[in-house]
């Protein structure tokens, strides 16, 4: 016996139903409370210093992974890093404003960005937060398989302008939580594209473009300051480029679907 199209209708309504109920009871596919994103965070640099404490006693591995680095932009012409760290040592205002950038601006601005969308635009908060964590976690197991020492700390005739200036403390970095050996892949980079992304994504105004210029200003900042490589620049846009080109096609595919809606806030229900 054929169902009746109102029938049809009722099962497909009941499986929406069980389908999003399913993702509400799922943390990886609905908002948690402010709290359970805090935990999130805190969580992250739980692992971020036990990777430290297990990545202490491989200096000298540490050390030959960056020359390895070093020798590779040799061969591709494009060891410009020490050009760069001398500019921004012969102008004081300049180092300093990257070396406060690269100490703050990668926790700060990311962090705001995550309020903003959790805040403003609940939908593409979930995904985008997966995300970051996903691609957190890789770079976290990197460092600990693959550490990698920064230029400053290999090459010679770097100035390390951080300790330089003493920003944030920097003379006593061995005693913070700093993990020296975790160059490649630059997460600093890689969640500044996350930032611009993520901007791109929720805001509809042209300027939001200039977005873009936040990930490119990062890497000079990471170059610059002798903290990172450009191959370790290139690596974070590496490890951001998949999980967030997931994050744009789930966007365009669900942008269309009855259940978008121009206001990103939830939906009410409708009263009966």
């Amino acid at each position: 016996m054929t169902a009746t199209p109102d029938a049809r209708q009722l099962d497909t309504s009941q499986e929406q139903v069980a389908a999003a109920e399913r993702r509400r009871r799922n943390p990886l596919t609905r908002r948690l409370p402010w709290w359970g994103e805090a935990l999130i965070a805190v969580a992250f640099y739980w692992l971020y210093d036990a990777v430290q404490a297990l990545t202490q006693s491989d200096v000298d591995e540490a050390r030959a992974h960056s020359l390895d680095v070093y020798h590779a932009e040799r061969a591709l012409h494009i060891w410009a890093e020490p050009d760069l760290n001398a500019f921004a040592t012969h102008h004081h205002l300049l180092a300093t404003i990257a070396g406060y950038e690269y100490g703050l601006a990668h926790v700060l601005v990311t962090g705001v960005v995550l309020a903003f969308l959790w805040w403003r635009h609940p939908r593409i908060e979930v995904p985008l937060r997966n995300a970051v964590v996903g691609m957190s976690l890789v770079a976290l197991i990197v460092y600990w398989q693959y550490p990698v020492a920064p230029p400053r700390l290999t090459v010679s005739g770097l100035t390390d302008t951080l300790v330089v200036n003493n920003i944030l403390g920097a003379r006593h970095v061995h005693e913070g939580l700093v993990n020296l050996y975790a160059a490649m892949p630059s997460l600093h980079v890689a969640w500044a594209v996350w930032c611009a992304v993520a901007i791109v994504l929720a805001l509809r105004s042209p300027w939001r473009h200039l977005a873009w210029l936040y990930p490119l200003w990062t890497t000079f900042v990471v170059a610059s300051t002798a903290n990172h490589y450009f191959l370790d620049a290139v690596a974070g846009l590496a490890l951001a480029v998949v999980p967030l080109w997931l994050v744009i096609a789930r966007s365009s595919k669900s942008a269309g679907s009855p259940a978008s809606s121009t206001s990103s806030h939830p939906i009410p229900s409708q009263p009966r």
